[in-house]
């Protein structure tokens, strides 16, 4: 790996957090809570610093034209990794133990919304802190680097798709970083309109504001335990509603957008199988809490709409405890914790596409048994899928159920629950956040193995494959 590269992002990557320190700093000053203001003083401080003694190392870099992609991944990873640890820091500053700050960091960043705190007795700017890092997070850190630097115009779409390395490598418009730009466009807007109908419906503007950056970037974080459960039936179908959207394959969006229809929509075998699985497992949990819970029609449909979508697209909200629906729809609910939003979104998890390319594949191979000789091609929205996608398609599924499996055994043993093994686990790796229990009592060794799932989760798994190979770290041009 070529270290001077690395160096050149990270010192572009401190930069930014140096200059975006100023946002809680201004929620201090406006809520007047001085003292919240020396947390990310110190650590705009840090990162100041930190850019400065390490802009030597990548200062011969004029720019990253002849980057390999190889190298893109160890500098996504690395990035991902210094960008939890800054985000760590002010929850360290604020009197959180280590683990715990980084546990919470690493669930912001990686918009998971799993959190060890037990009360929100916290600053504003802490708050704001952990809403923002979500934001930030869900559609990618170096995404924001392409849209606004142009040093990253050419080896933009390398970092761009090793960063959210899915099953197809394709761009909203011709230049990448045009791409980038379209991609927080959409983000800004949709994140506008949220704020305002949260507002109309009652939400303060910085309740509204931060459950709206928790909303769209599929995260899950909230300003206190009780504000989503105490919304109104309409700001709670308003979130619902967001958060779909929050899951939806932002390239469909942006055609929507540019071209003022929908027909991207209905033409897309993603969508069309994400909006049916999102329907059909909704439909059934309601079934389930109807027959067997006796619920109210209206509460059970809201209830089961809203966390079908919170599990699917990992953002984690609940207005119901997942101990609270009765076994067959907490089966359901489990199922909805594997299948995962669109690819291209702010969701986490496998992703719809990758299941129907997995599915495709099967019914090809089973084809071809009958029929040895047919030449058959596995298609997505009418274009032949290459072999080689279809392998880390199938790689990634591998190693997501390997590490899901180990990380549950593992947890299971140091928490000697195995219901909060198996959840715990896929809700870290799938960055969904809905993990029964009290966080803030696990075993540390557990925090720390949620935290790694929690990064490799967000970055699918491919990135981190590849920088645990020998060749990678010898690797100099």
């Amino acid at each position: 790996m070529k270290f001077e590269y690395l160096a050149y992002v990270l010192k572009k990557l401190l930069r930014l957090f140096t200059i975006l320190m100023i946002l809680p700093i201004i929620v201090s000053i406006y809520y007047e809570e001085y003292n919240a203001i020396y947390p990310f003083l110190y650590t705009g401080l840090i990162t100041a610093v930190t850019s400065l003694l390490i802009s030597k190392i990548g200062a011969s870099v004029q720019n990253l034209n002849d980057i390999r992609k190889v190298t893109c991944f160890g500098i996504v990873v690395n990035s991902w990794i210094i960008a939890t640890l800054i985000i760590a820091l002010p929850f360290i500053f604020t009197g959180f133990p280590i683990i715990d700050a980084l546990f919470e960091g690493t669930s912001g960043i990686t918009t998971t919304g799993a959190t060890i705190l037990t009360n929100y007795n916290y600053s504003h700017a802490i708050l704001f802190w952990r809403a923002f890092s979500q934001w930030l997070g869900g559609i990618g850190i170096l995404v924001l680097f392409i849209a606004i630097l142009p040093q990253f115009a050419v080896a933009g779409r390398q970092m761009f798709f090793a960063e959210s390395p899915g099953p197809g490598e394709e761009k909203l418009t011709p230049k990448i970083r045009s791409t980038a730009s379209a991609m927080y466009k959409i983000y800004l807007t949709l994140t506008i309109i949220l704020v305002l109908l949260l507002k109309f419906t009652g939400m303060n503007w910085f309740d509204g504001i931060c459950t709206t950056m928790s909303t769209l970037a599929c995260g899950g974080f909230v300003v206190n335990g009780n504000i989503i459960s105490n919304c109104s039936t309409l700001t709670l179908w308003i979130i619902t509603i967001f958060m779909f959207i929050g899951g939806t394959n932002y390239n469909l969006l942006y055609r929507s957008f540019t071209k003022h229809s929908i027909k991207a929509f209905w033409n897309n075998a993603e969508f069309k199988a994400y909006l049916l699985t999102f329907i059909t497992l909704s439909v059934l949990v309601a079934t389930c809490g109807y027959f067997f819970m006796h619920s109210q029609v209206k509460q059970i449909i809201l209830d089961s709409f809203f966390t079908v979508i919170s599990i699917m697209t990992s953002t984690g909200f609940s207005i119901t405890s997942f101990e609270n629906w009765n076994l067959y729809a907490q089966v359901l609910l489990f199922i909805a914790m594997f299948t995962g939003a669109s690819a291209s979104s702010a969701g986490g998890g496998i992703k719809i596409v990758r299941w129907l390319l997995v599915f495709k594949f099967l019914k090809t191979e089973i084809t071809r048994i009958f029929h040895p000789n047919a030449v058959i091609n596995v298609k997505s929205n009418n274009q032949i899928v290459p072999k080689d996608v279809l392998g880390q398609v199938l790689i990634f599924m591998f190693f997501y159920i390997l590490i899901f499996v180990f990380s549950a055994i593992l947890i299971t043993l140091l928490e000697n629950n195995a219901e909060i093994g198996m959840i715990s686990a896929i809700n870290a790796l799938g960055n969904i956040g809905f993990t029964p229990g009290g966080i803030s009592t696990f075993h540390p060794v557990t925090k720390i193995i949620l935290i790694l799932d929690m990064l490799i989760g967000r970055l699918e798994i491919i990135p981190f494959l590849v920088i645990f190979q020998p060749e990678f770290w010898s690797l100099k041009k």
